[in-house]
């Protein structure tokens, strides 16, 4: 027999896994952020989650890729070396791998579709309009994006089910060593500040999530990496228009990019960012000219033939396009421009950063 006082128990257990169950569901409704605790002495922090390169798409491709997608590597090596050829591995395989991590300047031999479309996301980075740039779809002219001429017709670098897309972009959040941030100093208002002072860091924390695990939330905290990340701390200038951030560009920004946990850098020229502020997060552009050999050996170092593969990426190929479409800073011996223009869409959460030698962090993190 079931006793009053067993009941009662049993009740009381029900409704507290209830409540506790119905918190958990609130939880993401509800921002750790606000205005008034996340400004805090002129100050505020973002940490990076989200990070791709800017691609404009339509749902079919017909504007922006009238001819179609780009092969990748299995379908250019039926090309090259058809069955029923006498063929051997040192003259196939080999002779594509050999080049796929040593590209030469030889022009490529089979057909690569660029972009034809005239739109693009990004940023007028020369501050000129010339003939080969990009409208964004806002009708601001002068776009300049050549990375997206040379990716966005193939169907890896496609949202959102291309393969660079969902795994790089994963990586962003799950590897702490791609922790970039931004720490704004001076702010006077979000909305509307005419100078601030921009520091980029990496930090060294996980990212605080909603139960799930799958969702970035703000108000978590993250260390400086002063040991292996103090080479990455860079400081700029900006202002703050309607809520907007645009900085002054940077002569160079290294950005850690680890993926199949291969530890990876890109190399970014003239960087510039243009954010949407808000007190929970930030989200824009990274905006500036990728080295080009630092972007393919990221590529490369991070995917191999069989994953590249998969998104129909031929290294090969992509290596000669960004090299042929390369649109600045130019070798001094050779003259051949070394990087390319570029944009990437990014989002992140506000975090608060301890800075080396806090003495009350419980303070910072409790905030």
């Amino acid at each position: 027999m079931i006793t009053a006082n067993f009941k009662s128990s049993v009740q009381k257990n029900v409704r507290r896994s209830v409540l506790a169950l119905s918190l958990i569901l609130l939880l993401p409704l509800f921002s750790f952020a606000d205005n008034a605790s996340t400004v805090r002495d002129g100050r505020i922090g973002y940490v990076m989650t989200d990070l791709f390169w800017a691609v404009y798409q339509t749902p079919d491709g017909k504007e922006e890729c009238p001819s179609g997608y780009n092969d990748g590597p299995r379908e250019q090596f039926e090309k090259l070396f058809p069955e029923g050829t006498v063929r051997t591995v040192v003259d196939t395989q080999l002779k594509q791998e050999i080049e796929t991590w040593h590209p030469t300047d030889a022009p490529d031999s089979l057909p690569f579709l660029e972009v034809e479309g005239a739109l693009s996301y990004g940023l007028n980075l020369d501050g000129e309009i010339g003939p080969n740039d990009f409208t964004h779809p806002n009708g601001e002219q002068g776009i300049d994006n050549e990375v997206y001429r040379a990716v966005g017709c193939v169907i890896g670098f496609r949202g959102p089910d291309g393969v660079e897309v969902i795994f790089q972009n994963k990586a962003i959040t799950d590897r702490r060593y791609n922790r970039m941030m931004i720490e704004l100093s001076g702010v006077d208002d979000l909305s509307s500040d005419d100078n601030v002072t921009v520091t980029l860091y990496r930090g060294m924390d996980r990212l605080l999530t909603d139960a799930t695990g799958l969702k970035v939330m703000s108000g978590g905290s993250q260390r400086v990496d002063m040991r292996w990340g103090a080479k990455l701390i860079r400081q700029t200038t900006g202002k703050i228009v309607d809520g907007v951030l645009t900085t002054e560009p940077l002569a160079e920004m290294i950005m850690p990019w680890m993926n199949l946990s291969v530890p990876s850098i890109h190399i970014f020229r003239d960087m510039r960012l243009q954010l949407s502020l808000t007190p929970d997060g930030a989200e824009g552009l990274v905006a500036g000219y990728a080295d080009i050999d630092a972007w393919y050996k990221q590529l490369i170092r991070n995917d191999s033939t069989h994953h590249l593969s998969n998104g129909q990426i031929s290294g090969i190929s992509l290596r000669k396009a960004l090299g042929r479409l390369a649109d600045s800073h130019p070798d001094p011996e050779t003259g051949a421009n070394t990087a390319i223009s570029t944009a990437l869409d990014v989002k992140m959460a506000q975090v608060f950063i301890v800075h080396p030698g806090t003495t009350d962090q419980a303070e910072i993190i409790s905030h």
